[in-house]
């Protein structure tokens, strides 16, 4: 049966818990504060031996998952703070790609050839299973809840390339319902919230197709306005869903209207590919200049903002895709570093020491920089660089803080005193003068980093 745009399930606030129990894997969510003007440590993730990565997944506790090259295919891994896994393929597919990761590390994706199509795929606790198709030769898997539900697209005649919708659970793939009358044109299911609601595509009698969303019980339900086409790729557990429009604009669907998040200045092309439980949506656009594509966050109450635009200046970075997006705020994608395909994860970063501008900003001479807001006693590092970027800080984890420094330098250490004020003194070298530097201070067993200053000496 299909129902037409039903309302938004939840409508009350989500509380978070920082707690692993059997039963619960929910961390303390982040809201994005856009404090400004650079919000955004963005750490490179390294490939599997090739020159392609790709970041498409992230969970709640900041393990990534996609595909990472080894040479001649690409391969599944998972990054945590550093630590990057190949997840293998199955046999006997040359290549794989993990496309979503839930909670229990649970990877969701496909094994194939390098664009790994061929079969969908699970990485569960050590074992590489084959989910199957509904009868065709290919299928692959796009998204996975907390629950091990898994949601993709599946051929149901050998040699028909029509894609259906399928959801996978407890080893049977199940065909998702279609539009009456529409077999010959299927649909495709890529992402699921821990409700049991799935969303995706799928195409009418006649006409393009639909964004569209599965409950729990498996009826659908067309997000589309009458005589529009769509997409959806999200779903975050309010029941939010994203995708896009008829106009090609990146959409939000909520309380059962549509809402286009599109900044129409930037570009005529857009996509929004995941929202968070804070209703914090990424995707890309394609700028109506350049055609270059940008990857993009958006809020609410501070609208579409380039990720680029968000991070430390003099980068080399082109963030080109942002893909997932977890409840901390951690945005997953890919882009162009130093001339190369590379997965990223970028964190917000949450300061709590402040740090002046050296003085007098003057190469040749002795400067002196200050952090403020310390505990007495406390031993303070200052970093500085001629690149912006992430860097990750020994020990600490992901999802509290990076610096937004690009392979830093230790200028020096000093100790706080008793007014919570930690100061260093050195001499700057002459050629520095013209040059922009960034400087960052940092504790390292705290993780507690200062704001970035970015700055020119004379």
């Amino acid at each position: 049966m299909i129902r037409p745009l039903m309302q938004k399930r939840c409508t009350g606030i989500i509380l978070y818990l920082l707690a692993i129990t059997s039963t619960t894997l929910v961390p303390t969510r982040h809201a994005l504060a856009w404090q400004g003007p650079y919000d955004y440590a963005v750490i490179e993730i390294d490939t599997l031996g090739g020159l392609i990565g790709e970041g498409r997944g992230i969970n709640e506790f900041g393990v990534v998952t996609g595909g990472g090259s080894t040479g001649q295919w690409l391969h599944a891994f998972t990054w945590s703070s550093g630590t990057l896994t190949d997840m293998g393929v199955l046999d006997p597919h040359p290549g794989s790609k993990g496309q979503e990761i839930n909670n229990f590390g649970w990877i969701a994706g496909g094994s194939g050839a390098y664009n790994p199509i061929e079969m969908a795929t699970l990485w569960k606790d050590g074992e590489i299973i084959s989910l199957g198709t509904l009868g065709g030769d290919n299928s692959h898997a796009f998204g996975i809840n907390d629950s091990g539900q898994v949601v993709g697209k599946a051929e149901i005649t050998p040699g028909d390339y029509t894609r259906w919708p399928f959801i996978w659970q407890d080893g049977v793939m199940t065909a998702l319902e279609i539009f009456p009358n529409a077999e010959d044109r299927g649909g495709e299911a890529w992402d699921i919230n821990n409700l049991g609601e799935a969303v995706g595509f799928a195409a009418p009698e006649t006409g393009s197709q639909h964004a569209v969303m599965w409950t729990a019980a498996g009826e659908l339900v067309d997000l589309t306005e009458q005589n529009q086409t769509g997409e959806a790729y999200g779903i975050n557990d309010l029941s939010e869903v994203v995708g896009f429009n008829e106009r090609s604009w990146a959409t939000l669907w909520r309380n059962g209207q549509q809402i286009n998040i599109n900044d129409g200045s930037l570009s005529s092309y857009s996509r929004a590919y995941a929202i968070n439980n804070s209703s914090e949506v990424i995707g890309y656009y394609i700028h109506w200049l350049t055609d270059d594509p940008h990857a993009f966050v958006w809020t609410e109450q501070a609208g579409l903002k380039t990720l680029e635009d968000l991070i430390a200046p003099q980068s080399g970075w082109e963030l080109a895709y942002a893909l997932d997006i977890n409840d901390f705020g951690l945005i997953v994608g890919y882009g162009m570093h130093a001339d190369l395909q590379r997965a990223f994860v970028a964190t917000p970063v949450n300061p709590t020491i402040q740090l002046t501008n050296a003085h007098p900003g003057v190469a040749g001479q002795v400067n002196g920089i200050r952090a403020s807001g310390l505990q007495p006693g406390t031993k303070v590092y200052f970093c500085w660089s001629g690149q912006g970027g992430g860097t990750l800080i020994p020990d600490c984890d992901v999802t509290v803080n990076a610096l937004q420094l690009e392979n830093p330098t230790v200028a020096g250490s000093a100790i706080a005193d008793a007014n919570g004020r930690a100061t260093l003194k050195g001499n700057v070298p002459r050629n520095v003068s013209g040059k922009t530097l960034l400087f960052q201070a940092v504790i390292p067993s705290s993780c507690e980093i200062s704001n970035l200053v970015v700055q020119t000496f004379e």
